[in-house]
């Protein structure tokens, strides 16, 4: 089968299921904020005790909590990312954790979908549950797979700034190697999740995700293509025009239109794309190792 089969048949499998994968994902995105609050406050009750008698404590314990990652947010983001050495990963490796765990529970649901042909949003926070350790192993190990050479090759080239910034003239070839390289990676990570999914622990599910997307590159690396192409038509003119075009502190009509473009492109992606990458990669997954062969003649 080829990936263009793969693509079509989840696309289907999302459009039936589309109101569980809704469901699902604004539980998750209620959980996440509850995890967050809880994560952040430590940091608030601390700035309480230290100034009780000030407002505006909370407000600077929020400020310094996502001080950390205001480089990578701005706009050099990997100036802001390189630059921030260390500091910069250990914010990097929760934020991806707990993303490997939300969207783990997505493939739950994926994988739900493909071998029985119908799920319930309820379903996610099963596998929640279940794959615990190994999602959020999984997200571990994604941070480092994915930022460490990056920031490793950015560190050497801002220290000649002094950490600043990237030299002059390296922002594009820098940011068109990491693209290449991201693209590279991630497209050997998209079987991952689906091996955890199935009971592999983050670093069986790992390896598993490499060697099964060399044996199967052109499936893997095919689908894997349609959702970068995706994400870059939709996403690639507000970039572009915010760097190239547009007047610091003003906001035009060519940078709306591309705001309004990205947004919808947000819009497809949140309701039909992504719901069909996680079962892409789900099918994927369970085509090559024989699990979906031995689910389809057991139900015949």
């Amino acid at each position: 089968m080829s990936f263009m089969d793969d693509v079509k048949i989840s696309f289907g499998y999302a459009k039936k299921n589309m109101l569980s994968f809704l469901l699902a994902m604004f539980g998750l995105v209620i959980l996440v904020g509850i995890i967050f609050m809880i994560v952040i406050s430590p940091l608030l009750v601390m700035a309480w005790l230290a100034n009780p008698g000030d407002p505006e404590a909370f407000g600077l314990a929020l400020a310094s909590y996502f001080q950390g990652l205001s480089g990578f947010m701005g706009s050099n983001p990997l100036a802001g990312l390189f630059g921030g050495g260390a500091i910069g990963l250990l914010f990097l490796i929760p934020i991806f954790a707990i993303g490997t765990w939300i969207f783990g529970a997505i493939y739950g649901m994926s994988n739900e979908i493909i071998l029985t042909g119908g799920t319930h949003a309820e379903s996610a926070f099963g596998y929640l549950r279940k794959n615990l350790r190994s999602y959020l192993g999984a997200g571990v190990l994604w941070s480092l797979v994915f930022f460490v050479p990056l920031w490793l090759v950015g560190l050497a080239a801002t220290a000649l700034t002094g950490f600043s910034s990237l030299p002059a003239g390296w922002g594009l070839p820098v940011a068109i190697l990491t693209f290449i390289y991201i693209y590279i990676v991630g497209g050997f990570l998209m079987l991952h999740l689906p091996a955890s999914t199935n009971g592999l622990g983050a670093i069986e599910s790992l390896k598993a995700s490499f060697r099964l997307t060399k044996e199967n590159l052109v499936r893997v690396f095919g689908a894997w293509t349609i959702f970068v192409v995706l994400i870059v038509i939709f996403f690639l003119p507000v970039a572009v025009y915010a760097v190239y075009f547009m007047t610091p502190g003003v906001i035009d009509l060519g940078f709306s239109i591309t705001i309004a473009w990205a947004a919808i492109g947000a819009f497809v992606l949140i309701l039909f794309a992504l719901p069909a990458m996680f079962l892409v990669f789900t099918r994927i997954y369970l085509s090559v190792t024989g699990k979906l062969a031995q689910q389809e003649i057991s139900a015949q």
